[in-house]
């Protein structure tokens, strides 16, 4: 397995972790995570985007990717804690899923 697609599997259970505490409601737990996650989220999404640029055939959306995380930071901004959890598991961890299984 390549070094970039562990890097992007490394972010994906960081934030699974995030989603977990939220839906237990441990709030404070969760934010601190998230906070400390979000810069391996930024590397993650370094890494697909240079990856894409080495792999030609990689399909990468990359509107999609920011729309979501702008509805995350929505949601985040609102205080809507349950959407943000919603958000980075069934729109996020799930393109992030797609890519990973279209990786080398």
């Amino acid at each position: 397995m390549s070094q970039q697609k562990e890097s992007v599997e490394k972010s994906v259970k960081d934030v699974e972790e995030v989603i977990e505490l939220f839906y237990q409601q441990k709030l404070q737990e969760a934010l601190n995570k998230f906070e400390s996650v979000l810069g391996g989220m930024m590397t993650a999404i370094d890494v697909l985007f240079t990856y894409k640029a080495e792999n030609k055939e990689f399909k990468l959306d990359e509107v999609k990717l920011t729309n979501t995380l702008k509805d995350a930071m929505g949601a985040l901004e609102e205080g809507d804690m349950v959407l943000l959890a919603d958000i980075l598991q069934y729109d996020y961890l799930e393109y992030m899923q797609e890519l990973l299984d279209n990786m080398q």
